[in-house]
Formats: C-alpha cells, sequence, structure tokens
C-alpha cells in the first residue's frame, strides 16, 4: 500500500473511515479542513452523557472498590455522573430547562434518562454479576500492514472476561422503538457486519489471541415512556475478519490518494479534483449534510474560507483515547 506518506505513522479511526465511505468531500470538510457545525448535537451529547453513567454503574458493581449501597444510591450516583458530562458537554442544567425545551429534546431528556437509569441498574444488577471487569474506555492501536506504520486505533467502552474470554461491551442508544420489542429488528440486525464492530473485533484478537469471546452490544433504548435493553453479542473467529481488514486497507488507500491528489489541485482549478462528492449521501436519515450548502457553492473549496455557521475543530484521535505509547498521529 505505497502512498507519498509511506514513511510516516499514520493512525486511522472508524470516525474517520466512516466520514469517508458515508462521502469523500465530506471527509474533506470534516477532517482535512476540521470544519464542523456550531452547535449543539443533542443526540451525540446524550450518548456521551450516557457513556457517562455506564462507566459509573459497571465500575459501581465490577471495580476495585465495588459501590456499598444499594441500587438506588447507585442509580442517584450514576445520573449525577450523567448530568456533570450532560453539562460539560454543552447541554442545559436540569433545573433551568422549561417545559418548551424539554419537549424540543424529547425523548433525549434529563428526565428519561434518570429513568432509563433507574430501570437499566435494576434490569442488568444480576447480570453483571457474571462479568469481570478489566478496564473501562480500553484504547488499542493495532498494525494494519506488516511494512508499513499503518495503525487502526480506538477504544472500546468496557473490556471484561466472561467464562475465561475477553469480551469487549459497546454502549449504544437508539430511539428505534419497537411496539413488544424494545428494538426494530434492524437496529438489531445493524450490528453485522458493521465496520466499527468487526474493527474492535479485529483488535481484540490482536491482543488476546485464543481468548476472545466477541464484541456485545449494550443496548438501551431511549423512548417518552418505554424502558429496553438488550446485550446483541457479535462473534467472529480472526479469518472471518479478512473481509474486513482488507476493505480497511483499500479504504485507507484511496483516502491517501486522494490526499495526494489534493496535493497537485490549485486554487484557481475549476474543480477540485480529490475528495469526490458522493450526492447520494446529501441526505440521511432525512437530514441535510451540513456541507450541502458549500457543495453547492463550490466546485473547488480548495483555499476557501470558512462559511458563517462553521467552526474549526480538529478531529485528533489520540485526544479521545489519551497517549498511546510511541505513536503520534501523521494524518
Amino acid at each position: 500500500m505505497k502512498t507519498s506518506a509511506s514513511n510516516k505513522v499514520r493512525l486511522y479511526d472508524n470516525t474517520r473511515l466512516s466520514a469517508y465511505k458515508n462521502c469523500p468531500r465530506f471527509y474533506y470538510y470534516r477532517h482535512v479542513r476540521d470544519w464542523v457545525p456550531d452547535g449543539q448535537q443533542w443526540p451525540l451529547i446524550f450518548g456521551s452523557s450516557w457513556h457517562a453513567a455506564m462507566d459509573y454503574i459497571w465500575s459501581a458493581f465490577l471495580g476495585e472498590n465495588p459501590h456499598k449501597g444499594t441500587v438506588e444510591e447507585i442509580a442517584r450516583g450514576a445520573f449525577n455522573a450523567w448530568k456533570e458530562k450532560w453539562v460539560k458537554e454543552g447541554g442545559p442544567d436540569p433545573a433551568d430547562m422549561d417545559y418548551s425545551l424539554i419537549e424540543e429534546l424529547s425523548p433525549r431528556t434529563p428526565g428519561n434518562a434518570w429513568e432509563m437509569i433507574v430501570a437499566y441498574v435494576h434490569d442488568r444488577k444480576e447480570q453483571l454479576r457474571s462479568f469481570k471487569l478489566v478496564d473501562v474506555e480500553k484504547a488499542f492501536a493495532v498494525p494494519l500492514d506488516s511494512i508499513e506504520p499503518i495503525f487502526y486505533i480506538g477504544k472500546i467502552d468496557k473490556l471484561v472476561i466472561r467464562d475465561g474470554k475477553y469480551i469487549g461491551l459497546e454502549h449504544k442508544t437508539s430511539t428505534a422503538y419497537k411496539k413488544g420489542g424494545p428494538f426494530r429488528g434492524g437496529f438489531i440486525d445493524s450490528f453485522s457486519p458493521n465496520a466499527q464492530v468487526d474493527g474492535y473485533l479485529f483488535a481484540l484478537h490482536m491482543l488476546y489471541p485464543g481468548k476472545v469471546g466477541g464484541i456485545w452490544v449494550d443496548a438501551a433504548l431511549v423512548h417518552k415512556s418505554e424502558e429496553g435493553f438488550m446485550f446483541i453479542p457479535v462473534e467472529k473467529q480472526l479469518a472471518m475478519l479478512d473481509a474486513w481488514l482488507w476493505e480497511t486497507r483499500d479504504w485507507i488507500k484511496r483516502v491517501e490518494m486522494d490526499k495526494d491528489n489534493l496535493v497537485t489541485t490549485l486554487e484557481t482549478d475549476h474543480t477540485m479534483q480529490a475528495f469526490p462528492k458522493n450526492t447520494n449521501s446529501c441526505w440521511n436519515f432525512n437530514r441535510a449534510c451540513p456541507y450541502m450548502d458549500c457543495c453547492k457553492a463550490w466546485p473547488n473549496p480548495k483555499g476557501r474560507t470558512k462559511p458563517p455557521g462553521m467552526i474549526e475543530d480538529k478531529w485528533d484521535p489520540l485526544k479521545h483515547l489519551g497517549p498511546i505509547e510511541g505513536l503520534t498521529d501523521g494524518n
């Protein structure tokens, strides 16, 4: 996989690769120009706050110093962790939210989060005891090539042991409610095949050969009046991940070819012959791509000034993972 970047350490994660697969021009705006829309992304804020609550709950039950209180006290502590993260990420203090704002954000509201947390603790309190907690937010970096310094990196929400096997746990929230469900079949089926899950499985097999029990998605329903939780196990042997490895390396090759083509593109060229648009992704889940207006305005956006409504926010995977010894991002 020779490119002009062959001698540099390059780090790729699911966030970057998913952006490129969605649309190469989206990747250009997000990960080359570092532009993001100015404003709150409530599903992401709610999801990251849920992760904070899960860190508290799993550590309370299975950490080195387990919580000695009641399940109600654990739920209260988890909600405090949720609320702290919610406010830190830009969410309003729950005490200051009026009815109109609650309706605007529903079902991703503090009140629903509290009810979900209480239900989760009661639902999971016995199941959790079948796991041994090894790590919270387990960062990893595994090589993708035997010659070039290309690494796939990520962070698994929880690393646990069950029946002598290492299992990676991924906490996911979803509004994909099914009556009598709790989840629609499409949501459950979306995790296999799934590039993120397969990549995490690949990393586990590299780190713990012969001792991997899979990735378990710990799904939680976000709904106005219903609670629902489900473990969705995904298990594949290393040989079954050959396709993921080939496809991942192929996508990386495409990214790096576009980076090379970008270098030779002049700001005065009529079109930017790199990072082509995928117009099938201009609308996803009935929402317009945040860069649609940029694509309409500029056949060649190279050198253009950041438009109103955008801010610069570089995606640095090591900032989110924490330092990994010996690695710096050469992208």
